[in-house]
């Protein structure tokens, strides 16, 4: 485990290299496409799935757990309006995750998402 004072370091010396970091970073990520992409994709999925874990995991409306069927929702319906403001989806999740999760957020299931979308409700409730 690292100690306070080579945190510091560390710390430091990324902020007065960060141009020597970035270059090398940016050769390497040329030099090895495959691996920096599969790198990228594993760590996005990561952060997706503790989002999606911390809401609950599964559909509030149908109980969908699928995780590549899954969604964030924002409960209030202001979802275009915010993720405007904070670009892609990833993000999306980075920010919940700097914010501590907060409230107003839901997992759906893609098809329930959209039919909310589209029509104001989802079938599945329709008929409770």
């Amino acid at each position: 485990m690292e100690s306070e004072a080579q945190k510091k370091y560390n710390r430091n010396y990324r902020e007065e290299n960060r141009e020597k970091i970035n270059a090398y970073a940016f050769k390497y990520r040329q030099e090895h496409k495959e691996k920096a992409k599969a790198a990228c994709q594993k760590c996005r999925k990561g952060k997706r799935e503790q989002v999606i874990n911390h809401y609950g995991g599964e559909c509030e409306c149908c109980g969908e757990n699928t995780f590549e069927f899954l969604a964030i929702d924002h409960i209030n319906g202001n979802g275009c309006k915010h993720r405007k403001s904070i670009g892609s989806a990833s993000r999306m999740i980075k920010w919940l995750m700097e914010n501590n999760y907060p409230e107003g957020f839901r997992i759906l299931c893609h098809n329930c998402n959209s039919a909310i979308g589209f029509y104001g409700h989802c079938p599945h409730k329709k008929d409770k």
